[in-house]
């Protein structure tokens, strides 16, 4: 987990008219994992916000500024230390990019 999101579900319909919104409960939120920023096909390619991996559903919630800003901070970490070792970023642990960004304050839980 890179990120966290707590924004609401906003279900427009693919096919025409007619939106869901759900809220989640008070105080919870969901985990944003590091494969949803990484390409399956494109070696050394990051993605943030609207661009990253996710369900039609899943997507209603995180395309807003605040998870985007969160992914942006998180792909940009990853960026950075998959260049600073030479690796690609799909080959960057998970804990190092977590430690990064938990350093300024970002909410990533179980990390110290």
């Amino acid at each position: 987990m890179l990120a966290r999101g707590s924004s609401p579900i906003d279900i427009h319909n693919p096919e025409g008219s007619g939106t869901i919104l759900r809220r989640l409960p008070p105080g919870e939120a969901y985990d944003i994992p590091l494969g949803c920023l990484l390409s399956q096909r494109v070696d050394g390619l990051v993605v943030a916000g609207r661009c990253m991996s996710g369900t039609h559903e899943a997507q209603s919630s995180y395309r807003v500024m605040p998870i985007a800003m969160a992914t942006g901070q998180a792909a940009g970490v990853c960026a950075a230390l998959a260049a600073r070792s030479g690796k690609a970023p799909r080959d960057v642990p998970i804990g190092e990019v977590q430690r990064e960004l938990a350093r300024p304050g970002a909410d990533i839980r179980g990390v110290a």
